[in-house]
C-alpha cells in the first residue's frame, strides 16, 4: 500500500494497514504503536512539526530522510526532522514498533534551560540516531517502558503529578541520545540558576506566544514588578521579556512558513497571525535570525 501526504502528521490513520494502533500523548510528546499486517509505503513531503523517531520491537524497515538510506532496526532509527524535507520509508508486514513524536517547541524550551542560554539558539541534529548502546539505548528502553505503562489499566501516567516529570525527562533524554550541534553544552558546568520570576515568565511565554501579553501582565503572573522582571531577563537572558516575546513568535512564524502551502497561505497572513502588524520589519528581523528572506522559507 502507498500512502504520500504533505507531512508525516497528516498521514490518515484509518487508511494504513495495521492490526494494532495505539496512540497516547504525555504533554508534547506523542507514542504510537504500530503493528503492520500489510506493506505500508509513505512519501510525505515534509516531516511537520515535530521530530519524529522510530523504536523498533520486532522487524525493520527501510527510510530515506535528508539525503540519507536507512535500514532502521533496534540497534538505530532515523531522526526525521521538521522542515528537514522529503521522508519515504517502507515498513513490511509484520513490522511492530513506537512511533515517537516530540514537539519542536518544547525540544528548544528544554534545550535552553539545560544550556542556560536563549531558546532562540538552533540546534541541528545527526538524522540518525543509535540504539546500540550508551543513552541511545537506555531512551528507547525508556520509551518501550512507557509504553507497557500507557496501555496498563489506572497507570499511574494518567496523574500530571507524573506525566509531566516524565514528559520532561524524555525530552531531555532526547537531547541525551541524539547526536545534534551543541553536545559540549549538555556535559558543561551548569551555569547560574534563572530567579524563579524568570523560569515562570519564559514558560508563560513559550506555551502561549500568540496570547496579548505586556510587561505588565507577565510581572503580575510572575508575583513581581514590572522593573525587578526586565531587570532580571537583562541580566540572565540580555534582553527584555518583549523582546523574548518578539523572539518566539518569529521563530515560530519561522517553523509555520517552513510547512505552510504557499498556494494557499502567504508571508503576510502568517506574519499577522504572529503578531508582526509592519510586513517589512517583519521581512527584516526573519533575515537578520534566519538568513534568507520568509517569502523563500515558504516557497522551501
Amino acid at each position: 500500500m502507498l500512502v504520500r501526504t504533505s507531512t508525516i502528521e497528516s498521514v490518515p490513520q484509518d487508511e494504513v494497514t495495521v492490526s494494532t494502533y495505539r496512540f497516547a500523548e504525555l504533554g508534547p510528546i506523542h507514542i504510537g504503536e504500530v503493528d503492520f499486517s500489510g506493506e505500508l509505503r509513505l512519501e510525505t513531503e515534509d516531516v511537520g512539526t515535530g521530530f519524529y523517531v522510530h523504536v523498533p520491537i520486532t522487524g525493520r524497515f527501510a527510510s530515506r530522510h535528508r539525503g540519507v538510506d536507512l535500514t532502521v532496526s533496534r540497534l538505530g532509527s532515523a531522526l526525521y526532522h521538521p522542515g528537514g524535507g522529503a521522508v519515504s520509508a517502507r515498513w513490511p508486514a509484520g513490522y511492530r514498533g513506537l512511533c515517537v513524536r516530540i514537539d519542536m517547541p518544547a525540544v528548544e524550551t528544554m534545550l535552553a534551560r539545560l544550556v542556560g542560554d536563549r531558546t532562540s539558539r538552533r540546534v541541528s541534529f545527526d538524522p540518525v540516531m543509535n540504539y546500540a548502546d550508551g543513552f541511545g539505548r537506555n531512551w528507547a528502553a525508556l520509551l518501550v517502558s512507557v509504553n507497557r505503562q500507557i496501555a496498563a489499566p489506572g497507570s499511574l501516567l494518567s496523574q500530571p503529578l507524573v506525566a509531566g516529570p516524565l514528559a520532561d525527562s524524555i525530552v531531555n533524554g532526547f537531547l541525551l541520545a541524539a547526536t545534534h550541534s551543541h553536545p559540549e553544552a549538555l556535559g558543561a558546568p551548569v551555569t547560574r540558576a534563572r530567579p524563579v520570576s524568570v523560569r515562570t515568565a519564559i514558560d508563560i511565554i513559550e506555551s502561549d506566544p500568540q496570547a496579548p501579553l505586556t510587561l505588565s501582565l507577565l510581572a503580575d503572573r510572575c508575583g513581581v514588578g514590572p522593573r525587578a522582571l526586565q531587570k532580571a531577563f537583562q541580566a540572565h537572558l540580555e534582553m527584555s521579556p518583549m523582546e523574548y516575546v518578539r523572539d518566539v513568535r518569529l521563530r515560530r512564524a519561522h517553523e509555520e512558513l517552513r510547512v505552510a502551502d504557499p498556494a494557499t497561505d502567504s508571508v503576510a497572513a502568517v506574519a499577522r497571525r504572529w503578531g508582526f502588524a509592519h510586513l517589512g520589519r517583519f521581512a527584516a528581523a526573519h533575515e537578520a535570525k534566519f538568513g534568507q528572506k520568509p517569502l523563500h522559507t515558504l516557497r522551501g
